[in-house]
């Protein structure tokens, strides 16, 4: 008997230790579900008595920058026109100037120098020719020669200027 009342003691204690786990196993099942429902109560009820002037509000700052990146591209777009008329404008205005009456005008004075300078030593070249024709001539060879050699030094310097003022570069001396 007594081994009988051992195993009644230790089926009484086996299923005592077995109904406790079964009960918090039930109980935090329960917390749980708690939980969990009172959360999605709290969720919902937030939802529907969110105002509708919030759901509006967040639509029309996306709307707003809808709108100024229209107007952006709008000006990016018209900037761009403005910046192709600028670049045509430009290029008319550099053939202007390539056929401008100045440029025409700087180019006549510098052939016209070239002919000066020319002359200048056709006729130095010819009074030396008829220095030694004549005898007696010498001297005034000497002094006109001087002043010949002035004047065709007057010309080259203003053939450099007209050259530098033209092209910005210096002519070679001859």
């Amino acid at each position: 008997m007594a081994n009988k009342k051992d195993a009644a003691k230790a089926e009484v204690e086996a299923s005592n230790d077995s109904a406790p786990s079964k009960k918090s196993g039930k109980t935090l099942l329960a917390f749980f579900l708690c939980f969990v429902f009172s959360v999605a109560a709290s969720v919902a009820t937030t939802y529907f008595l969110m105002p509708k002037d919030t759901q509006v509000a967040t639509e029309e700052p996306e709307n707003n920058l809808k709108q100024q990146l229209s107007s952006l591209q709008e000006s990016i777009a018209s900037q761009n026109q403005a910046i192709r008329a600028v670049k045509a404008e430009n290029d008319i205005l550099k053939l202007y100037l390539r056929h401008s009456s100045s440029t025409a005008l700087k180019n006549i004075l510098i052939d016209q120098e070239n002919n000066i300078q020319a002359y200048l030593k056709v006729m130095k070249a010819a009074m030396e020719d008829l220095t030694k024709l004549t005898s007696g001539t010498r001297d005034w060879n000497n002094k006109y020669q001087y002043q010949l050699d002035l004047a065709l030094k007057g010309s080259l310097e203003r053939e450099d200027l007209l050259k530098l003022l033209k092209t910005g570069e210096p002519n070679e001396k001859k």
